[in-house]
């Protein structure tokens, strides 16, 4: 994952995670998919970019493939694709226990002006944070 569009981090459920199963409960696994989310965000992103936007979520869309358990080492991984569409701007998440695919998501967000608190089309200020060249997707 050596380039700017991918980011990853390391989760290990504690017992606040677990559901009556014995399993992650769902809720831990969406944490973790808008906790990497920000995280990728805010080590890539200018604090001037941040003092001019901020995201929102518009939708998760997650396909549990395998349980993970308590004291598991979690691998969340996300990545941006160049798929753009005015404010919106979607982002998939992948979580792996043990190199063996656990989840898979798929959240779209959308980009909003601290100043009017209204979505704002994603610009080219916004695309570099991810991609070194122009994206043509608006």
């Amino acid at each position: 994952m050596d380039n700017s569009t991918h980011f990853q981090m390391t989760v290990v459920p504690g017992s606040s995670d677990i559901d009556q199963l014995d399993h992650v409960n769902n809720i831990a696994y969406l944490r973790w998919v808008q906790e990497v989310a920000e995280k990728h965000w805010m080590s890539k992103a200018p604090s001037e970019l941040n003092r001019k936007y901020y995201w929102v979520v518009v939708s998760h869309e997650i396909h549990y493939k395998k349980p993970c358990f308590f004291g598991d080492k979690l691998t969340v991984k996300t990545m941006v694709p160049d798929d753009i569409s005015g404010a919106r701007w979607g982002r998939r998440v992948w979580i792996y226990r043990m190199e063996v695919l656990a989840v898979e998501a798929f959240t779209v967000w959308c980009l909003i002006d601290r100043r009017s608190n209204k979505p704002t089309r994603i610009k080219d200020e916004v695309k570099r944070v991810f991609f070194d060249t122009n994206i043509q997707n608006e």
